[in-house]
């Protein structure tokens, strides 16, 4: 059983807590987002595919939110988001929440157990149908944190377009090497 208090330190390069990884990627995400102008932040360079930087940002944050906020005797579903929110148009106020996310995670809101049973529920139809299976808080924490990493390769495909450089790594899987 690994508690929050016994997690690794960030600056330990042998062992990263999951936690820790999360708060990076919320870092990094934070740095393409400030390096953007707001039309770049709001821009869909692909009408139909995609979506905006902004869209993504929002998608990313809607997932950690919804982890943070979890409570295991409730269960966690991430189907339930606001799409269309000023954190998709407004860059200050995506920062803001990365902000708010960060210290939320540091803290470590939930249990301090990461193995801490949780029911999950989510959508298997448009027509309403769900599922609900158990899972950890870790298991859930590492699908949030390789589901940001995802849609940090399409914001820095996005970002690219604008001419702003991500960081290094930046949507690289811990199990992917890149380009150096």
């Amino acid at each position: 059983m690994l508690a929050l208090a016994d997690r690794p330190r960030p600056e330990d390069p042998i062992c990263v807590s999951p936690l820790a990884a999360l708060e990076r990627a919320l870092e990094d995400i934070a740095a393409v987002v400030a390096a953007l102008s707001p039309e770049g932040y709001r821009a869909r360079p692909m009408p139909n595919a995609s979506g905006s930087i902004g869209e993504h940002v929002r998608h990313c944050l809607d997932h950690v939110s919804a982890l943070v906020s979890a409570d295991p005797s409730c269960g966690l579903s991430y189907d339930r988001r606001d799409r269309g929110t000023v954190v998709e148009t407004d860059p200050t106020r995506a920062l803001r929440c990365i902000q708010l996310l960060r210290i939320k995670v540091a803290v470590g809101r939930w249990s301090t157990r990461l193995d801490e049973p949780i029911g999950v529920t989510s959508a298997m139809s448009r027509g309403g149908g769900v599922v609900t299976a158990m899972s950890t808080l870790a298991r859930e924490l590492a699908f949030v944190l390789n589901h940001t990493i995802h849609h940090q390769a399409m914001i820095g495909l996005l970002a690219s377009l604008h001419g702003v450089d991500v960081p290094e790594g930046f949507g690289y899987a811990p199990s992917t090497p890149f380009p150096r």
